[in-house]
């Protein structure tokens, strides 16, 4: 809700000067990836991958689960999500796999929603599992509905008569998961969805219609999660400047926000972008 995917300050001229990807310091290297990111230098992605396998700050893996979401070409992402058991190690942490499951829904490939209803199904952490329940829901639903308030609960009875009996509570998880692969399949189908393109709220990737919807949310608060995500599709894929988004505490600064939004959208902007295609800060990111 800060700076997004901008720089807070102007970095240093040489920024971007490829021997910093080979630093020490993280931080060095995450600012290298970004200003080459910027430019359209996808390449660089792959050493955030490296940068994961290097180190467990979660500071450092929280700003390369952000550049590899929104910047990393699916092929770099799939060598992630290829060695996310490996990464789990030693400690099978329900909160390090959310991160996997941050990348593939950001990343919104369609060919990455299997293995994110896998990394769900895997996932014991309640807490974990209704974040994640977010992520799948800004994927596969329009608006927050059934997947985004996550599986049914019943209570269970120990059937022991009062004052000995005790209720416990049973999440409908594998119904839960029906209904992933249920509406999965009925969104490829129905939109005949290549794997490769892209999937956001139901539908193949549509910056202007991801603007519109935006717009729409920042005019009424409307689902907080989706003014988010929203704004951050529409800052990577285009570089807009959304800084101003939010004030210094995070508060959505409404008429601020519409305006930026609409000043984009009467520009004619939102053309230049493909459907199903993902774009950073305008360069179209290769597969």
């Amino acid at each position: 809700m800060g700076d997004g995917l901008h720089f807070s300050m102007p970095p240093p001229q040489d920024v971007a000067a490829m021997s910093h990807l080979a630093s020490n310091d993280p931080w060095r290297v995450l600012s290298c990836a970004l200003a080459n990111l910027q430019q359209g230098r996808f390449d660089v992605s792959r050493r955030l991958v490296g940068l994961m396998h290097e180190t467990r700050d979660a500071e450092v893996w929280n700003s390369c689960t952000l550049l590899i979401s929104y910047a990393a070409p699916y092929s770099v992402i799939r060598e992630l999500e290829a060695s996310s058991e490996r990464l789990l190690e030693p400690r099978r942490s329900p909160n390090t796999r959310r991160y996997f499951c941050e990348v593939l829904a950001s990343s919104a490939g369609v060919w990455g929603v299997p293995h994110l209803i896998r990394h769900y199904r895997e996932m014991e952490d309640r807490d974990v599992k209704a974040e994640v329940e977010t992520y799948l829901s800004q994927v596969l639903e329009a608006e927050p509905g059934p997947i985004w308030r996550g599986p049914q609960v019943q209570w269970e009875s120990n059937e022991l008569p009062p004052p000995f009996e005790e209720s416990t509570q049973k999440f409908m998880d594998e119904e839960y998961l029906a209904l992933l692969e249920k509406t999965f399949q009925q969104r490829v189908s129905s939109q005949k969805l290549y794997e490769q393109e892209a999937l956001v709220e139901a539908g193949r990737l549509n910056i202007r219609e991801v603007a519109q919807r935006l717009l729409a949310r920042v005019c009424t608060s409307a689902y907080p999660d989706r003014i988010d995500m929203g704004r951050m599709v529409l800052e990577s894929a285009t570089g807009l400047d959304c800084r101003a988004f939010f004030d210094d505490s995070g508060r959505l600064q409404n008429l601020t926000a519409a305006a930026t939004i609409e000043e984009f959208l009467e520009r004619g902007d939102a053309d230049r972008y493909l459907p199903g295609v993902r774009y950073f800060f305008g360069h179209r990111i290769p597969s």
